[in-house]
């Protein structure tokens, strides 16, 4: 198990291969990676608490995504969304229709943007710190 922070061309191909698959399930996490490394000390001067998140997000081919420090754009122009509470009620939301892996996109700093669609238009997009491939058999109760 490899944990990623960037996207080089051989990992944009593997990704890339997942576009088209929708989301089944998805499952936040109360405590959050950065909120590890604020508590070891190591606290940044900005907080990116409100705006960024760690999550679990199942595809339904079997592959799921740990994503750490995952932040959530409506649109391109907008700002992040804020709030555990808000982020977990706006992606029910958004489940309660088809949900789907649309794109696979590089951010200037290689870092893993995701976009998600419904009907074939964006309605969510992305930004990742890090993240994790995983395979699951069963969906989390």
């Amino acid at each position: 198990m490899e944990f990623y922070t960037t996207v080089d061309d051989e990992l944009y191909e593997e990704l890339g291969e997942l576009v088209g698959q929708k989301v089944v399930y998805f499952e936040l996490w109360e405590d959050s990676l950065a909120d590890e490394l604020e508590a070891d000390g190591e606290s940044s001067e900005v907080s990116e608490e409100d705006t960024s998140f760690d999550l679990d997000l199942y595809l339904d081919d079997g592959i799921y995504f740990q994503l750490y420090s995952a932040a959530f754009f409506p649109n391109l122009e907008s700002e992040p969304w804020q709030a555990q509470e808000n982020v977990h009620k706006a992606l029910r939301e958004l489940m309660k229709n088809e949900l789907v892996l649309s794109e696979v996109a590089v951010d200037e700093d290689d870092g893993l943007v995701l976009v998600f669609s419904q009907k074939n238009k964006p309605v969510l997009y992305c930004s990742v710190g890090g993240w994790l491939l995983e395979e699951w058999d069963e969906l989390p109760e």
